[in-house]
Order: structure tokens, then C-alpha cells, then sequence
């Protein structure tokens, strides 16, 4: 009986959670939301375009910048953690500053596709580096110690900076700058809201404690940061070859279509995905099976993601043109195109850290080479066999899905749980989620709706 109650407690605990940090999220969401379309009106797919692709930039420099030793803030002892932290931060920051001005030096050498100047070009990518990484190395802290008030008011300030700013640079006439700045700005407000809640003293230099740390956790620097190299380098592929191939408007599309994709990750998965990485983590510490529990979690996410997956699939032209305007038409193709990758997406931020949790990182590097293939071959066949952007995504989509499947079924494996039965979950969740899709479109499309739509 007193199982029974600690059990209920437990997950009355974590559900808590979850709607704290979704309710800032979603609240943060809607902002963006209500916002995004004066924002695209104001700047336009090039400009957005150019904030994604500086964007990815940082994401990739942040895969190499600590070393991998960020998700060790969240398995580490007690008594090691706050040395740790610092040592990471530390790292992050000497290795943000150094390979932002390579990077910067490169691009202009060999690329100079952006008529931007090279001061603030350099200067946006350092800020950019350095504040991502920073609020991830805090969100990970906060994440160990349940500090989820701290948490949910990260999208409320974010969003809400953002989006205020952008239309205010952009009344006043700051279209080329002025969308970068108010970016900026947020991001460096919400790293100093989160820094008040970190331990005091944010480096050090002591070089025994930089050797103990590393060493401590080769794995993490071995296994973990190719992967997260090769992770960022697979997300933000598209992103460079689409830049390459069609051009930064395209990027702009491409961008906007991912931010009303990664809607459920927004609003419920990313938070999902945190308490999941510390639930399980605290399991492992305490010798505790988790294979039952994953299994449950992965089930619950699938039947929460099909409804909102499936409108996208069937609505997402539709919503694009009505929100942001008939110009806006390609982004909606890419939103049906892509839904079905991101319902896998979403599957996979949900169990954020699973794979660390089982102390596999190499699994997780090999379904990262391997997703990184796809999307290079994808879009280049895309670009020089079909001459076609669709079609490079609904082959990106189809070698994802099968990927994702069997990368999940060997951490089943591991964890002694049934991948025969989660294959069947899958695939009876998948036929649900297209024939929810078709009814809705079919029906839309016999009461005219669409072509109304389509004409004005």
C-alpha cells in the first residue's frame, strides 16, 4: 500500500512538473505566435533566412564547444557538481570566442554569400555561441535540481523580448539589423534571469580540476561529442545545403515551417523530455529498471502527438497561407512534407538522454552518422537528380522514420523490453495518424474550403 501511494505520488510530482515548464512554454509559444505574423511581414523570408542560418552556425560550434561534458551536470555526484559545472562553462566560453573567429574568417574567405558587414557578422555569431551554450549548461543545473519555477518563465522572457523588439526595430526602420538585435537581446536577458539561480562564480581556471574532469569522463569527450557534433551537423544540414542550393529565401521558408513543426516539441516535448532525462537518470543512480517506464512514456507521447501531427499533415498549407499569407505557400508544402519526421522528432526529445541513461552513447552516434547520410543524400539528390525541394524532404522523411524505429528497438534490446511489441505500437499509431489526416483534408476538400482558401 505505501509503494502504491510513494508510485501515485511520484507521478502526481512529475505531472506537476511537466505542466509547469509546458504552461511557460505554451504561454511563451503563443506570444511567438501572435507575433511571427507582423514579424514576417516586416523582414521577410531573407531576413529570417539569415537569422537561421547564423542560427545553425552556433548550434554546430556548440556541439564541439563542451566537449561533451554538459550531460554530466545531470549524472554527476553531489559533490563533484558544482566543480564541474564551472569547468564546462569555462570551456564553453574559451572554445565559443575561438571558433566563432574561425569560423567567421572561413566564411568570408570562401563563401561571403550574406551582404553583411564582417564586424557584425563576427559579433552576432560570438554572442550567439556563447548565450545558447550558456543557457543549455544552465538549463541542465536547474533541470538536476528541480528548479522548474526558474524554468518556465525562460520562453515567457525569450518570446516575449523577441517578438516586442522585432516589431519595434522594425516600425523604426531597422530592417537589417533589427530583427538580429532583438534576438540578441532576448537570449542574453534570459541567461542572466537564469545565472541568478546558478551557484556564484561562473569559471575557473585551476588546470588539475580541467585534467580530473576530463579524464573522469573520457566517455562523455569520446562518445558524446562526436555525437553531438554529428546530431547538430545532421539537424542543421538542411539548412546549409538549402542556403547552398536554393538560396537564403528558401532558408527562410524552410525555417518558418520548422518553427510551427516543432509546435508540440515547444509546447510539451522539450519539457517532457527534461523531467524524462532526470527521472530516468535518478532511476539509474538508484539501480532501479527503467525499460517499463520508457515503454509507458513512448506510448503516452505517441497517442499525445497524433491529433496535432496529423492537422499538420492535413492543414498545414492551409494554416501558413491564412497566418502568414498567400507568399508563404512553400513553407506550408515543407509543414505537410515534414510532419511525419517531426512526430519521430518528437518522439525522440521526449526521452531526451535515454541512451546516456543506458551508457550507449555510441548507439546514439552511429543513428546520428547514419541520419547525417540521409539528409546529405536527400538534398543532393533533391538538387541534381529531381531538381525538386519536395522531393528531397519526402525522402528525407521515409529514411527517417525506418532509422528512428530501429534505433529504438535496439535501446528496447538493452533494456529487456519487447521491441516486437513497440514496433506494433508504432505502426498502429502511424496507420491512425494518416487516416485521421485524409478524413480532414478529404473533407475540407469536398466542402470547398481549400480551393476558397487557395483563390483569395
Amino acid at each position: 500500500m505505501l509503494k502504491k501511494l510513494k508510485g501515485k505520488l511520484a507521478i502526481s510530482s512529475t505531472r506537476k512538473n511537466i505542466l509547469k515548464l509546458s504552461s511557460g512554454t505554451g504561454i511563451g509559444f503563443i506570444i511567438s505566435l501572435v507575433t511571427l505574423p507582423i514579424i514576417t511581414r516586416i523582414y521577410g523570408a531573407e531576413i529570417i533566412g539569415i537569422w537561421a542560418l547564423f542560427t545553425s552556425m552556433a548550434i554546430i560550434i556548440n556541439a564541439l564547444s563542451d566537449l561533451g561534458l554538459t550531460n554530466t551536470i545531470m549524472v554527476e555526484d553531489e559533490d563533484d557538481v558544482e566543480r564541474n559545472y564551472k569547468i564546462i562553462t569555462t570551456i564553453s566560453a574559451i572554445s565559443s570566442i575561438v571558433i566563432s573567429s574561425l569560423v567567421t574568417l572561413f566564411y568570408f574567405l570562401y563563401f561571403n554569400s550574406i551582404d553583411m558587414n564582417i564586424i557584425f557578422f563576427y559579433f552576432t555569431l560570438v554572442i550567439i555561441v556563447f548565450t545558447t551554450q550558456q543557457i543549455q549548461i544552465c538549463y541542465t543545473w536547474l533541470n538536476r535540481k528541480n528548479n522548474y519555477n526558474v524554468l518556465m518563465k525562460n520562453p515567457l522572457i525569450n518570446n516575449s523580448l523577441n517578438g516586442l523588439l522585432s516589431i519595434v526595430f522594425g516600425f523604426f526602420g531597422f530592417i537589417t539589423y533589427g530583427y538580429f538585435i532583438a534576438n540578441m537581446i532576448g537570449q542574453v536577458v534570459t541567461l542572466i534571469h537564469m545565472k541568478r539561480n546558478l551557484p556564484r562564480g561562473m569559471f575557473s581556471f585551476n588546470y588539475k580540476d580541467f585534467i580530473e574532469v576530463i579524464n573522469v569522463n573520457k566517455k562523455f569527450v569520446v562518445y558524446q561529442t562526436p555525437t553531438n557534433i554529428l546530431g547538430t551537423i545532421k539537424s542543421q544540414l538542411p539548412i546549409l545545403l538549402i542556403q547552398m542550393f536554393w538560396g537564403t529565401q528558401m532558408v527562410g521558408y524552410y525555417s518558418i515551417s520548422i518553427r510551427l513543426l516543432q509546435m508540440p516539441s515547444s509546447l510539451l516535448g522539450s519539457a517532457i523530455g527534461r523531467i524524462f532525462f532526470q527521472t530516468t537518470s535518478s532511476m539509474k543512480r538508484e539501480d532501479k529498471p527503467i525499460g517499463q517506464y520508457v515503454y509507458n512514456n513512448i506510448r503516452r507521447i505517441m497517442n499525445i502527438a497524433i491529433l496535432p501531427i496529423a492537422m499538420l499533415i492535413s492543414l498545414g498549407d492551409i494554416i501558413i497561407i491564412v497566418f502568414l499569407g498567400p507568399e508563404w505557400e512553400v513553407a506550408g508544402n515543407l509543414v505537410r512534407i515534414l510532419a511525419l519526421y517531426f512526430f519521430f522528432g518528437f518522439i525522440i526529445t521526449s526521452t531526451r538522454g535515454l541512451a546516456i541513461t543506458l551508457d550507449r552513447q555510441n548507439y546514439t552516434m552511429i543513428f546520428t552518422l547514419v541520419q547525417l547520410f540521409i539528409s546529405a543524400v536527400s538534398l543532393s539528390m533533391g538538387k541534381f537528380i529531381f531538381d525538386n525541394i519536395y522531393h528531397s524532404f519526402v525522402l528525407m522523411a521515409i529514411l527517417f522514420i525506418l532509422v528512428t524505429i530501429i534505433f529504438f528497438c535496439t535501446l528496447f534490446k538493452v533494456m529487456k523490453i519487447s521491441w516486437k511489441k513497440y514496433v506494433r505500437n508504432v505502426l498502429f499509431n502511424l496507420i491512425l495518424l494518416l487516416i485521421i489526416a485524409t478524413i480532414l483534408r478529404v473533407s475540407l476538400k469536398v466542402m470547398g474550403i481549400i480551393d476558397l482558401i487557395y483563390k483569395y
